[in-house]
Formats: C-alpha cells, structure tokens, sequence
C-alpha cells in the first residue's frame, strides 16, 4: 500500500498553486524595480535633493519646450464669411398684414413637425394570411387607432399589411407608435405624399 501512495505523489512535491504565487510575486518585483529605476534621481523618495541652479533651470525650460499656441493658431486660420448677397424681409411680430405691394400676407404657423407635403404612416406588420391581419387590425382599432389592411403583390407573394394613420405630425405619429409599442410591435415608419 504504500507503494501506491509512493506513486501518486507529485515529483515536485509543492502543487502548482504555490509556484503561479511565486511567480507572480517574482514578476511583480523585477517590473517594480524596472519602474523605480526609471524615475529621475530628483523625483525618487529618499534621495537627497540636488542643491544649486542646476534643477531650477531644468524645471524652467521643460515648460517652455511643452507650450501650445492654440490661441494664436485659432487666430491666424480664422476666415471670414462674406455676408449674404440677398436680403431677407423683416418679419412682423405683431401678425398683421404688410403694406408693400410686392409682398404677400404672411402665411399662418403651422405646428411643429408638421409637414405640408408628406404623411406618416405605420405599418404595424405584414402577414401572408389575410385572417391573421383581421385579427390584428381589430386588436389595434379597440386601441383606439386609425388602421386599415392593404393588400400587396410582389414576386414572393400576395401580403396583407396591417397599417395605422395617416398621421401629419411626427407628434402624432409618435404617441401612434408608442401605443404600438405597448402591443408588442415594432411598427416600420412610411413617409408618402398627402391624398389632397
């Protein structure tokens, strides 16, 4: 039996642990060494301070090596931007009419994120099966949404696309989309021109 317990031990006799400690202790102090070795003999700790002219001048210079003229650079490549060549009509803040003759009436404020020419819409999904874009297009109009299914051919097929709005404000479109959202869809946002 103690043959057996002979062969099972180690040749080394420490297990691996102890030398991956060792090693990197080991390691640690040689790249220490290399560190401490490195730094100047003004900036080691424990080292007697050099007495005399010497340093100072040293330290004046170094700055002066490192300056930056970013100031002056940003100066001299400054260029100038001649001013537009027609000129803009003042507007009016009181909303009135303008009594030139050339110019018109101003036109009324239109919302933020409206635009004149185009609508968003939404396409909430697409299914091959018209029954499944049924289901969906009655799930989302008892979300109170405008939608309607519209069919498409292409060369993979015939596609029921289940679409919401028109919408003519990103606003609009925007709380549309978070109501899709709260459904689960991730819907894909279209931009056409408006049916007026």
């Amino acid at each position: 039996m103690s043959r057996r317990n002979a062969s099972r031990r180690s040749p080394a006799g420490k297990p691996p642990w102890v030398w991956f400690v060792l090693g990197n202790f080991v390691g640690g102090f040689a790249v220490f060494m290399i560190f401490v070795s490195g730094l100047e003999p003004a900036t080691r700790p424990g080292a007697p301070a050099q007495s005399g002219a010497q340093p100072r001048q040293q330290t004046d210079q170094q700055p002066q090596q490192t300056r930056f003229d970013f100031y002056t650079l940003l100066r001299d490549s400054e260029v100038s931007v001649p001013p537009p060549k027609t000129a803009r009509p003042a507007r009016r803040l009181d909303g009135g009419s303008s009594n030139g003759a050339g110019n018109p009436a101003p036109q009324p404020a239109q919302p933020v994120g409206v635009n004149p020419n185009y609508s968003y819409i939404l396409q909430a999904a697409s299914f091959r099966d018209a029954k499944e874009a049924e289901k969906l297009r009655a799930r989302l109009t008892l979300a109170n949404l405008d939608v309607k299914v519209e069919t498409a051919t292409d060369s993979r097929g015939t596609w029921h696309r289940v679409l919401v709005g028109p919408y003519r404000s990103r606003s609009q479109m925007a709380k549309a989309r978070q109501v899709l959202a709260d459904h689960r869809l991730m819907p894909l946002v279209l931009k056409r021109p408006h049916d007026s």
